[in-house]
């Protein structure tokens, strides 16, 4: 007899974060991709900007569980366009806490680092946030929107993720090796400071998280170590055989960017390693896993 297994929502499933997830958690749960561009079995067109279009989605998985991937995450657009980053990234997951909240759904949602001013780095949960810009100041407001919404939600917020390419939005590692494999000069900052997280660990620690009702709350999933974005692409460079010599310094501080970018925003992900018995990976670790044949639950989709 074939077991039924529960069903899961999976908002923004063909993008960065989605892809690796629609793949990862397949096998333990009945994945429903949503997104505008969610084709094959189970898939359903999910307009974020429509209250209408997510409630049909919903409706149509009747699921157990929503990870809520989805949102307009370019933070330069979110500041050209204040008015469809507000209904994207904030009235949407009102949306989604109500309808979780009224069916006792679970709910997962994807956040950001961007939520801190990077006065200061090495944010932990218990850090106030200080959002500068549109889109950190809704993606706070909508913490707030899931957590009231939805009781028992898990927010999980996550740095500047890279990984394999899987289709979809290049991540930085991709922007690098293009042009260090031609032998191209890259500029990074020197003054800016993250915990990149490694995104191919993202479905084992959806699924730890999903496996514990207990946990709720915020969380953080960076990276184990803190870095300037120059250290970064060297270490890049290096673990890629590529000539480091071709990293050159630049200052974000020279950069006028549409949308405000903290110049400290890494994150101290030790509660959730600590809660689900999984370390986060350093830059070194991660960018060598890249070299490794990819895992079969982040096959292609």
């Amino acid at each position: 007899m074939t077991k039924t297994l529960p069903a899961l929502l999976l908002t923004g499933a063909t993008g960065y974060i989605g892809r690796r997830l629609a793949a990862g958690l397949e096998g333990s749960w009945t994945v429903f991709r949503a997104s505008r561009t969610a084709a094959g079995e189970r898939a359903l067109d999910l307009n974020l900007a429509e209250p209408e279009s997510i409630r049909r989605a919903f409706d149509a998985a009747a699921p157990a569980v929503v990870v809520h991937a989805g949102a307009e995450a370019d933070p330069d657009a979110c500041e050209r366009d204040p008015e469809r980053a507000r209904r994207v990234n904030v009235d949407a997951v009102k949306t989604l806490g109500r309808l979780c909240g009224a069916s006792r759904t679970r709910l997962i949602h994807f956040s950001t680092d961007l939520v801190f001013d990077g006065e200061r780095g090495w944010y932990s949960e218990e850090d106030a946030p200080n959002p500068r810009g549109v889109y950190a100041r809704g993606k706070l407001e909508s913490e707030e929107a899931a957590l009231a919404g939805a009781p028992g939600a898990v927010v999980l917020r996550v740095s500047t993720a890279y990984g394999r390419s899987l289709g979809g939005r290049p991540s930085f590692v991709d922007g690098l090796r293009g042009k260090l494999a031609a032998g191209e000069a890259v500029t990074a900052f020197t003054d800016q400071w993250r915990t990149s997280t490694a995104a191919d660990q993202l479905p084992e620690v959806l699924a730890r998280l999903l496996a514990d009702p207990d946990l709720e709350g915020v969380f953080h999933w960076g990276g184990a170590e803190r870095a300037t974005r120059f250290a970064t692409a060297e270490i890049f460079a290096r673990v890629m055989g590529f000539d480091e010599r071709l990293v050159r310094p630049g200052r974000a501080a020279d950069v006028r960017f549409a949308s405000p970018r903290p110049r400290d925003s890494s994150l101290d992900s030790s509660r959730l390693a600590a809660a689900i018995g999984v370390a986060p990976l350093g830059y070194e670790a991660g960018f060598k896993a890249l070299l490794e044949p990819a895992p079969d639950r982040l096959g292609q989709r």
